[in-house]
């Protein structure tokens, strides 16, 4: 627990240093090679198959899901089954996931994205592929020198909802 919350806080100070500048797409080769394996492992996640999403995630107790399910889950004990419980969620289809970085960005051995990920992706009990849509928050971490997925959050892509009107007195 004390090492997740030191990495929030270091990521949180990461972050603060960087809120004056210009961020701009990160050009570490290692960051960026995973990221390629990562969306790989995405696209397989939404056929059905989950053995290279699983082996791009920390297994640590410090790994967190906030999935597009609902709930959350923290450690690996938790974490692991609810990838085989989502995963198991999709049918193969040929689906492919593509991923819109908002924003990347990685210093030291931290690294966060921002991004909309985009499929028409078969879901048990539905006749075909739907689109699916997920605004995702991923925060990652190098472990024994490789890089892994920390934390996930994700949750559907909907349309921005205008603030509502407030009455004044008088108003009907």
């Amino acid at each position: 627990m004390r090492k997740f919350l030191l990495a929030i806080v270091t990521a949180l100070s990461l972050f603060a240093s960087v809120q004056a500048q210009e961020v701009q797409t990160v050009s570490d080769p290692s960051f960026e090679a995973f990221l390629a394996q990562f969306e790989e492992g995405l696209t397989a996640f939404v056929n059905g198959q989950h053995d290279l999403w699983k082996d791009l995630v920390s297994h640590s107790d410090a790994a967190t899901i906030m999935g597009g399910w609902g709930a959350y889950e923290k450690g690996w004990d938790e974490v692991g089954p609810r990838y085989d419980w989502a995963a198991a969620r999709f049918v193969e289809s040929g689906a492919k996931v593509e991923v819109e970085y908002l924003t990347k960005l990685v210093s030291g051995d931290m690294a966060y994205t921002v991004a909309i990920e985009r499929s028409n992706a078969l879901i048990i009990g539905q006749d075909k592929p739907a689109p699916l849509a997920l605004r995702v928050t991923h925060i990652y971490m190098k472990e024994d020198g490789a890089w892994k997925l920390m934390h996930r959050h994700a949750d559907p892509l909907i349309e921005k909802t205008a603030p509502a009107a407030v009455l004044q007195e008088g108003d009907e």
